[in-house]
């Protein structure tokens, strides 16, 4: 199922599933009606209230993975939340939508502020949250308790967890 219907008002299903990669290698990332589903929550939870309080676009670079797409890419996990539904890596766009209160110029600097929201935002929820140096990840997870990890991506391709207190003083 992969067609342009709306998960929310700001994020379809076909921008969760698009992948230049998946383009390349001639793969059909389709995701499955279980996967649709979490993504929708995953938009309805996290997604979707983010943008709504940042009034700026969030550009979608990784939703739904199929397996073959998965472990064509080189960092990600053999158990990604990105095979179910359940995350997506994001940037935020330049343009500001009609009501933002969000003026920020620099791409990292917008990043570090859409960090700091998902934490202090209490319409946001998560399971976990990862700031890289030019993107975030963000995952929720429906049928359990969300975990609340937050951490950060180290230069040397290892993860740091952080605390929500550690996490707001990021630069």
């Amino acid at each position: 199922m992969k067609s342009n219907t709306f998960l929310t008002p700001h994020f379809s299903l076909l921008e969760m599933c698009e992948s230049r990669t998946a383009k390349r290698y001639g793969i059909e990332n389709v995701a499955p009606p279980e996967a649709v589903e979490n993504l929708k929550r995953l938009c309805e939870h996290a997604l979707e209230p983010m943008r709504e309080a940042l009034g700026l676009p969030v550009v979608i670079t990784s939703g739904y993975r199929c397996q073959r797409l998965n472990a064509i890419l080189a960092h990600s996990a053999r158990r990604s939340q990105h095979l179910t539904g359940c995350a997506a890596d994001f940037y935020i766009g330049q343009e500001p939508a009609s009501r933002s209160s969000f003026q920020v110029s620099g791409h990292r600097e917008r990043l570090i502020k859409a960090f700091r929201l998902i934490l202090t935002e209490p319409s946001i929820d998560f399971d976990q949250l990862i700031l890289y140096p030019n993107f975030i990840h963000v995952s929720y997870v429906s049928m359990v308790t969300n975990r609340h990890y937050i951490m950060t991506a180290q230069d040397d391709g290892k993860y740091r967890r952080v605390t929500r207190e550690n996490a707001l003083t990021i630069n």
